[in-house]
């Protein structure tokens, strides 16, 4: 009886850090997003860099957090006009085609990860789906928003990646940084439904924005404090989840659901509208 209280105790303080952890990044996120220089530049600029100098992160969140940072140093360029913001935001979506192939090749070549590395490969073309806009007139903040021609697009954008990134991170982290990413792909989700009412300034529109502002917050947490990450957020019940979900019988009906998802996103992409992109002048006129 002592046993089963203490391991109820245990999961209801698993549960508390994480919403606490979830809900302070969407929180950040937001607000980051809103305001790339008030929000930005403390919440991720600074502390990424100085995580990236005075922490030792494995190879791939150094890369990982280096390509974030960048790209949030370039918004608050993009913000403060000394170019077309929506310059940035063309280079923001081939920066998601990279960062997709960057975690594809490490699921293929390092982890033999088949089955996700497939599903890597068509999301990273499944990005010609969305289109990215720099909001010009939206009535408060400076932003962009990168969405498909109709909802459903977005979304099965939205929910293919969240499966297919979720899986990537069981194979390259621990059980208890699995769990964090749990936070870390539910926050931009979360986030687009709170600023659902916005009507075309919001909603999922926003979710690209938001998971990479949750995604460098995160990233930055995780590196700085992965001792604590690591000890505070083991579960065995999650990490036996997680072995479940790294069976190939799995990972094969998850490949499955998510080319079916894009395959679906791609089909309405060409159906109607086809690919939109035209190049924007470096300088606003």
């Amino acid at each position: 009886m002592k046993e089963m209280t203490q391991l109820k105790k245990g999961r209801a303080d698993i549960l508390i850090k994480w919403l606490m952890f979830t809900a302070a990044i969407t929180g950040l996120a937001l607000f980051s997003a809103f305001y790339p220089l008030e929000g930005n530049i403390p919440l991720i600029v600074i502390p990424s860099i100085l995580v990236l100098l005075f922490a030792k992160p494995v190879f791939f969140e150094r890369l990982k957090l280096t390509t974030l940072l960048v790209m949030r140093i370039l918004i608050v360029v993009a913000a403060l006009e000394f170019f077309n913001p929506q310059v940035y935001v063309d280079l923001i979506m081939l920066a998601l085609i990279v960062n997709i192939l960057e975690a594809t090749f490490t699921d293929l070549l390092r982890h033999k990860k088949y089955f996700n590395a497939v599903t890597g490969f068509v999301l990273a073309f499944s990005v010609v789906t969305l289109r990215g806009v720099w909001q010009f007139d939206a009535p408060f903040g400076k932003y962009y928003l990168a969405e498909g021609e109709f909802p459903i697009i977005t979304l099965c954008f939205i929910l293919a990646y969240t499966l297919w990134n979720w899986i990537f991170v069981t194979n390259e982290f621990s059980d208890s940084v699995a769990l964090m990413h749990v936070g870390f792909l539910l926050a931009p989700i979360f986030g687009s439904l709170c600023t659902h009412d916005l009507g075309i300034y919001g909603g999922f529109g926003m979710w690209l924005l938001l998971r990479a502002n949750s995604l460098a917050i995160g990233g930055w947490m995780q590196i700085g404090a992965k001792q604590w990450f690591e000890q505070e957020y083991h579960s065995p019940q999650f990490a036996r989840f997680v072995n479940w979900t790294k069976q190939s019988s799995v990972q094969l009906v998850l490949m499955l659901v998510n080319l079916a998802l894009l395959g679906y996103a791609l089909y309405l992409t060409f159906a109607n509208s086809g690919i939109r992109f035209t190049f924007s002048p470096f300088f606003l006129t």
